[in-house]
């Protein structure tokens, strides 16, 4: 659900927690961005789920990409640890995958005007739903009808942030 605030002061999820690995605690850890090396770097982690929000401290951060795992404070064992599993990771910006051109974050995608080829506004993103093949655009349109617009090359053209917009290939699909 998109928030009133400004995506740039929000913090971004940047991992999932998994089952426990190990005798020490340590969970298995999903990068959600695939990259690992900011989450090695993590002295201190927001976990979001289950209607619960805890902050703790980080003890350790291990292996790479398919076999990251991570160990907190207070969760010294498998059974205690279990409790984490399914929880989310938060950051700040700051602390997340550094953007490389031509990225994003989801949350920057929030509010952006979906714009046809001669710059007309068409519709809103309202907010990213992933989990499939790819994610999908929650696009509202004027007077308040929702459509899906699959983010694939097919549909979704330059992705302007800073000017506020996305370049929607394929009007048709709000219909």
């Amino acid at each position: 659900m998109p928030s009133d605030k400004d995506p740039r002061q929000q913090k971004l999820a940047i991992g999932h927690l998994g089952a426990p690995r190990g005798v020490k605690g340590d969970l298995r850890v999903q990068s959600y961005s695939g990259e690992t090396e900011h989450l090695k770097k993590l002295r201190y982690a927001d976990l979001e789920g289950g209607g619960r929000s805890l902050r703790l401290k980080v003890l350790r951060c291990e292996g790479g990409p398919g076999s990251l795992s991570m160990a907190f404070e207070g969760y010294a064992t498998p059974e205690t640890a279990r409790a984490l599993t399914g929880m989310d990771i938060f950051v700040s910006r700051e602390e997340a995958a550094p953007l490389r051109e031509n990225e994003w974050y989801e949350v920057d995608l929030v509010g952006l005007a979906l714009v046809g080829s001669d710059g007309k506004e068409l519709a809103r993103v309202k907010g990213v739903l992933s989990g499939g093949a790819d994610p999908c655009l929650e696009a509202e349109l004027p007077g308040g009808k929702v459509a899906l617009v699959p983010f694939r090359k097919e549909f979704v053209g330059e992705v302007e942030v800073e000017a506020g917009r996305i370049v929607l290939l394929a009007p048709w699909i709000l219909e």
